[in-house]
């Protein structure tokens, strides 16, 4: 189970795949309802999310072990059992647990990756709010149709949950709600606005994280199907203020008629537009062209190295997901109780987006005259060893403390997405910048495609290898990070810019 709205840098990446019609004017009349509407959208629906995150995993991990013990029984082995065995922190139970829910991740991320352009051009057509109620109806049959599997795991098998995703085909789940989400922030605010306003939303789904696990944690002392159900029913009402949600779209044609109306007059040919060609037409029109324009991808180096950067970061954060089942498995705790790291990461995040970076960053320009892409390259590199530390420490720790620390170490780097997708932005000329967050999207997305089956036979290796092996799904991470690090310190950024530059290159880490 994942939120709809995760973080800055999906929203970003995610943009370009939707359309490139939209304009962005200064000012626009709604703006304060939008603001306020996707404000408590994202703090109600997402603390939902993020409520049913740990009871998902207990329940799951409930219905395995129970259909294991049955499977003991009625073979006659439950006398062979010794002294003490928890059978649901089994091998086989902990390896059908990460192998359920590494497919389910994986399957999520299909519709979204191959129905992002053309509902993009629905939008253009239809307008933002059509398919941002599809994307909201498609993912919120995904969730009822994974609860009522649980409810009768008698008679459905458990791994069909996985077919949650084929309702996200309604809408393009959960990535193209956010990104029509970023199309609706980026048309009512400014360029100046925007980065002030992402993270004032980001915040909220921090809040909601913060909040939400130890609410979750406490509820799953009554049982875990009793928060999971809770859940669902205030996903369901979280969803509701996004019924006020203005149309932005209108506004936005409006003003791209106001600006091209002279140039069409002095030209005296008018070309057709875009809500006005057949949709087959316009996506064909749109992928040709991105086909086209990505050349400069594999032409230049950088640029092709910090698409890979992305690929392979997107592939260790997956193993993160894993996190409450190592900790259980490891040191026998319950998932309620291992749910708590969540709401510690979250706190070290806030903490590190809106204290330790600009402490660092200001720092950073007054004492050692770094700034813009330089800035970003020295915090990316600084951010992404400390992923390969705080990822080491989490495979290999003997104690909970340990591994406590790791987990901060790694939410403390955890700026490494922010600085290395600034970075690559200020790689690239502007009118580039779009095509690259495209590249980035789909490279991500065949990331998280790759990475769920992964590291779920990792967990089940490592398990079989024996307890000191757990943790080598993060041990991999460590490794890919350890990767990306290097291909970083293989940037080269040339001439160092002047001043006014500067100033403009360090936008991008704001507005990602």
């Amino acid at each position: 189970m994942s939120a709809p709205f995760q973080t800055i840098d999906t929203m970003t990446e995610t943009e370009p795949l939707l359309g490139s019609h939209t304009v962005k004017p200064a000012q626009h009349p709604k703006k304060l309802l939008v603001c306020i509407v996707c404000a408590v959208f994202l703090l109600s629906a997402d603390f939902g999310f993020f409520m049913a995150s740990a009871p998902q995993i207990a329940v799951y991990e409930d219905i395995i072990c129970r259909n294991y013990q049955a499977t003991l029984h009625g073979a006659g082995n439950d006398t062979l059992t010794p002294p003490g065995f928890n059978p649901c922190k089994s091998e086989v139970v902990q390896g059908e647990l990460a192998l359920v829910i590494g497919y389910q991740n994986t399957f999520d991320v299909v519709p979204g990756l191959v129905l992002s352009l053309p509902y993009g051009v629905l939008s253009d057509h239809w307008g933002r709010r059509p398919i941002i109620y599809l994307s909201m109806l498609g993912i919120l049959l995904g969730e009822i149709w994974v609860r009522i599997v649980c409810l009768w795991s008698s008679v459905i098998p458990l791994r069909m949950v996985w077919m949650s995703s084929i309702f996200k085909i309604i809408g393009g789940g959960d990535q193209v709600l956010t990104a029509i989400a970023m199309v609706i922030v980026a048309e009512v605010f400014s360029e100046d606005e925007r980065a002030t306003a992402l993270f004032r939303l980001q915040s909220c789904v921090q809040i909601a994280e913060i909040l939400a696990t130890p609410l979750s944690a406490y509820l799953m002392t009554f049982g875990p199907m009793f928060p999971y159900m809770l859940s669902i029913c205030i996903i369901v009402v979280g969803c509701t203020p996004a019924l006020f949600l203005p149309e932005t779209l209108k506004h936005t044609k409006e003003t791209l008629v106001d600006r091209e109306s002279p140039e069409q007059d002095s030209e005296g040919v008018q070309s057709q537009p875009p809500s006005k060609r057949p949709m087959l037409q316009e996506i064909t029109r749109q992928f040709n062209e991105f086909v086209q324009s990505t050349r400069f991808i594999w032409t230049d180096f950088n640029i092709f190295l910090m698409v890979f950067v992305m690929f392979v970061t997107m592939m260790s954060r997956q193993c993160t997901n894993l996190l409450l089942q190592y900790v259980s498995k490891k040191f026998d705790w319950s998932i309620g109780r291992a749910s708590l790291l969540i709401s510690l990461r979250g706190i070290f995040a806030l903490v590190t987006y809106l204290v330790i970076m600009p402490i660092l960053t200001f720092l950073a320009a007054k004492y050692f005259n770094l700034r813009g892409k330089r800035s970003d390259h020295f915090f990316s590199k600084g951010s992404g060893l400390l992923c390969i530390i705080g990822l080491a420490i989490i495979s290999i720790a003997p104690t909970p403390a340990i591994l406590i620390g790791g987990q901060v170490i790694l939410s403390i780097g955890s700026s490494f997405v922010i600085s290395t997708r600034s970075l690559a932005t200020s790689l690239v000329q502007p009118d580039h910048a779009a095509t690259l967050y495209s590249a980035i999207a789909i490279a991500q997305g065949v990331g998280t495609l790759v990475s769920g089956p992964l590291f779920a036979k990792l967990f089940q290796l490592g398990m079989h290898l024996g307890p000191a092996w757990t943790g080598l799904p993060f041990l991999q991470a460590s490794l890919f990070f350890a990767v990306a690090v290097t291909a970083l310190w293989n940037i080269r950024l040339g001439p160092s810019p002047q001043a006014n530059d500067e100033e403009q290159e360090q936008e991008p880490l704001l507005s990602q």
